[in-house]
Formats: C-alpha cells, structure tokens, sequence
C-alpha cells in the first residue's frame, strides 16, 4: 500500500514540474469577427469602415478630419482649424 501511494506520489509531482507552461497560440487578428473581441486583443484593431479586425497597431489619424463644417471645426476643442483652400478640417500647424 505504500508503495503505491509512493508511485502516485511520484507521478504527480513528476507531471507538476517536468511539464512545462503551455505555448500560447498566435492570435491570427483577421479570423477574428467580433469587434469588442477584436479590440481586447493588444496586437489587433478594429476598422469600422468596413475592413474588419487587422492586425499590428492602428495608423493615426487626425482628430479633427472628422469635423464636417467650419463652425464645428473652429470650435472644436482638439485645436482644429479650417482650411478654406481644402474645404477640409485638421489640426492647427
């Protein structure tokens, strides 16, 4: 009887410590289709034009491009200025 709970003994501890942690699998950003999943993942972000989860870091984008109108672009609390040459809003140089 103790021989056998020796054995078992023995064969617990030798699973517990010769097993090593387990590899972590590469998260492939593409086959992911859930935007909040896509987002919980540090290397991967979320196009909502229509592309999808893509991998690597998002590109940046000024802040103010999405301002329409010139009253809302002056206006604006991220420092933005309208270019009448343009028609366009961006960050004031």
């Amino acid at each position: 009887m103790r021989s056998m709970i020796s054995a078992f003994l023995f064969a617990l501890i030798a699973m517990t410590f010769v097993s090593g942690p387990a590899a972590a699998e590469k998260v492939r950003c593409s086959a992911i289709r859930d935007s909040a999943m896509c987002v919980s993942e540090p290397t991967c972000w979320y196009d909502v034009n229509g592309q999808g989860c893509s991998d690597g870091a998002r590109p940046a984008e000024d802040v103010c491009s999405v301002h329409d109108g010139e009253s809302t672009c002056n206006s604006s609390s991220f420092g933005c200025r309208w270019n009448p040459a343009d028609k366009k809003c961006a960050t004031a140089p």
